[in-house]
């Protein structure tokens, strides 16, 4: 097992395919090596969490009949304006983040888009806890400016295009709910799986419109009164 984790940690830093996983990984055993894994990650920060398959249809996909918990680092942290190189497995996400104070209270909310990395070896190790054990694909994602409103979200949402063209709209209520309802399960499960908050934490609440391939070209996501997130991906 620590060879594992050894391998994992490094395919996540260099963004190289992950290893061969073990079979019937348990959600337990999967977590376990995610606390190793990240703590194997030198040189770099855990600045927030993460809420991962937060949908139905993508609890299926990867086989939980529930979310999934990650950790966020600040070496992936980018702003808007930012461009990307493609690279193989980088997909997106439109999310709400919310920033919390040092007592896990939130005092800000931001548009974000999340580029998840999934770089499976084999397509039979595409599992709930595989995805658990590799930190849930974090990787990069993009910010666009807080906002110190604490809004409701009932009636917002997103509208994404690539090159002009509308890719997709979703509106924010669609991860568990909500992002308020979605901080509440993060906050809670990261009790239930020990996971610490880091102090002023961003939460990453989960994907607005599902996952989408990172495919070249310039993007805008449109969040309305709460702003945009614009970025580029290249094919260099």
């Amino acid at each position: 097992m620590d060879e594992l984790i050894e391998q994992i940690a490094d395919a996540l830093q260099t963004r190289s395919t992950l290893p061969e996983f073990p079979e019937s990984l348990t959600i337990a055993e999967a977590y376990e090596i995610q606390h190793r894994v990240v703590a194997n990650i030198e040189g770099d920060a855990i600045i927030g969490l993460k809420a991962g398959l937060t949908s139905a249809s993508s609890q299926e996909s990867f086989g939980v009949p529930h979310p999934i918990l990650g950790r966020v680092f600040a070496s992936g942290r980018l702003f808007s304006g930012t461009t990307l190189p493609t690279i193989p497995g980088r997909f997106l996400e439109c999310e709400i983040g919310i920033c919390l104070d040092e007592s896990s209270s939130p005092v800000s909310v931001c548009p974000v888009i999340e580029l998840p990395r999934i770089a499976f070896r084999l397509s039979t190790n595409t599992t709930g806890p595989n995805l658990i054990a590799c930190n849930v694909a974090a990787d990069r994602y993009v910010l666009g400016d807080c906002v110190d409103s604490l809004t409701s979200f009932v009636d917002s949402s997103v509208e994404l295009k690539r090159d002009g063209k509308t890719l997709y709209q979703a509106k924010l209520t669609e991860p568990l709910g909500g992002p308020w309802e979605s901080l509440a399960w993060i906050l809670n499960e990261s009790q239930t799986r020990e996971i610490s908050i880091p102090h002023e934490a961003l939460v990453l609440t989960g994907a607005c419109g599902g996952i989408h391939p990172a495919t070249p070209g310039s993007y805008v996501a449109d969040y309305g009164s709460l702003g945009s997130v614009e970025f580029e991906i290249t094919d260099d």
